[in-house]
């Protein structure tokens, strides 16, 4: 019976050691992470895309952009884009399950 109250003060003391270090480690990596310089964006960038195409729908994905289009023939598109260069990376025609 004499042991509880030292085996709990040594759980404590073990928790707040735990505590006190991940709060450390934790405020170090948010610091380290909010130093990292980001890769520059290009002011100026032209994506190409079909002729007549219209953009829908853009969805950030990561380190891409997804862009839903339609051309000037009414047939839908999706482009992936780096969005740090500009550069098209995929361009994929959609067309209805025959």
């Amino acid at each position: 019976m004499d042991n509880i109250p030292s085996l709990l003060k040594a759980f404590v003391i073990a928790a707040g050691i735990l505590l006190v270090g991940g709060t450390l480690a934790l405020t170090a990596l948010v610091i380290r992470r909010g130093s990292d310089d980001p890769a520059p964006l290009r002011a100026d960038a032209t994506l190409d895309l079909p002729r007549g195409a219209r953009v829908e729908q853009v969805v950030a994905a990561g380190e891409r952009w997804l862009l839903l289009g339609t051309d000037g023939q009414g047939q839908q598109f999706l482009v992936e884009v780096d969005p740090r260069t500009g550069e098209r990376l995929s361009l994929l025609w959609l067309q209805p399950e025959r």
